[in-house]
């Protein structure tokens, strides 16, 4: 029996004890509820800074790596074999379209042209002679379509005399500059050798790889600016000629060519450049990245809204889009001239009274001055001489 007392005694001990620390953290909790509320009252609205809904320039910017190409390029070759007679360029020239280059040797060919010139002369005189005896009736229809048939076949003859004499003599066939020339005057060259290589480069091939979600964003025309550092402190400017009909299934990116203007001819063909790419450009409402408050996967904003002199918050849903320089396009949910709350937003909730400050209270004051609400600055003595007036 004695025992079961004092077991009683320590549960009532043990139950009290737990009655008095409910009843002191209830009385914590209310007194500093009652504190935050009073706190609250005596703070009044929350000081913001706002900055207005404008218009800005937005694109889509998109950087790569590329190789340079010329606009055209060409093996220079010919279709006999022969030796080289003569040879009219020397490495690196610029030559225009239609300068012979190099000749092969032609004393054989110019017989051979000879021959058919003189064999045409002689057909044509002989269809001239049938043709007088067939107005007076004394030859035959045949024997006419017969030195007709000679007078065609002695022309076709000397063409192709003259166009093989042609294939002996090689031309450029563009403006251009040369490389180095791969024969000699004297060398047997043989249909298809190279004989120097041809460049139009008074505009460059830009060649480069983006990935295939740009793909509705670029189109011929897109401007394009590069830089190598071949050239520092240069920059050249073209635009996006053509696309290419496939994408890579490896690496999902589509490749693009570009032309540059090279009037200087300073742009080498292989040259690395690096790419910036402005695609989709347009003027869209703006707001400063700060002001922007992601709740989950949506966007909210506070838009400061002035009923009959009271200022309030309101929280709004936008939609956004690109992102530059520090400012987010807005694509819906504001309109031009609203303002939105950029600072002391941790501070306000939907429909909150605010106060609206300058930026300017951020400025260091000058020595022997204080700044006053509405971020106005007054010299030291002026406040003190002004809090004396108030006192009773």
């Amino acid at each position: 029996m004695v025992i079961a007392f004092q077991m009683t005694g320590h549960v009532k001990k043990a139950v009290l004890k737990m009655t008095y620390r409910i009843f002191s953290t209830v009385a914590v909790f209310i007194t500093c509820l009652g504190l935050s509320q009073f706190a609250q009252a005596q703070r009044g609205p929350a000081s913001v800074f706002v900055e207005p809904v404008t218009e800005r320039e937005f694109a889509i910017r998109v950087e790569a790596l590329g190789t340079l190409t010329p606009n055209e390029v060409v093996n220079l070759t010919l279709n006999t074999a022969d030796r080289v007679q003569s040879l009219y360029f020397d490495d690196g020239q610029r030559v225009r379209k239609g300068k012979t280059l190099l000749s092969l040797a032609q004393r054989e060919q110019i017989a051979l042209t000879e021959q058919a010139e003189a064999n045409s002369e002689e057909a044509i005189k002989q269809l001239e002679r049938v043709e007088r005896l067939a107005n007076r009736n004394a030859v035959s229809k045949a024997e006419l379509d017969e030195a007709r048939r000679a007078v065609e076949s002695a022309s076709a003859q000397l063409r192709a005399v003259q166009s093989r004499q042609k294939d002996r003599v090689l031309v450029a066939p563009f403006d251009g500059v040369l490389g180095f020339r791969q024969v000699s005057v004297g060398s047997f060259v043989r249909p298809g050798d190279t004989v120097a290589r041809l460049i139009d480069d008074s505009e460059m091939n830009l060649e480069f790889s983006v990935p295939s979600t740009f793909l509705r964003s670029l189109k011929p025309g897109t401007k394009v600016s590069a830089r190598t550092d071949d050239l520092p402190d240069m920059a050249f400017d073209g635009e996006i000629a053509t696309l290419d009909n496939v994408i890579d299934p490896i690496t999902r990116s589509v490749t693009v060519r570009a032309t540059l203007p090279n009037p200087d001819r300073v742009l080498m063909s292989g040259m690395f450049m690096e790419v910036i790419l402005i695609a989709n450009p347009r003027k869209s409402l703006s707001i400063p990245e700060e002001a922007v408050q992601p709740i989950g996967p949506k966007t909210y904003v506070y838009r400061l809204n002035d009923a009959d002199g009271t200022l309030t918050a309101q929280r709004l849903y936008v939609e956004l889009g690109a992102a530059e320089n520090g400012y987010i396009e807005v694509k819906s949910g504001l309109n031009p001239g609203d303002r939105v709350i950029t600072e002391g937003v941790i501070r306000i909730r939907d429909g909150a009274e605010v106060k609206v400050e300058s930026k300017s209270i951020l400025l260091p004051t000058k020595a022997g001055e204080v700044r006053v609400s509405g971020g106005t600055n007054i010299s030291r003595s002026t406040g003190i001489m002004a809090d004396a007036a108030q006192r009773p």
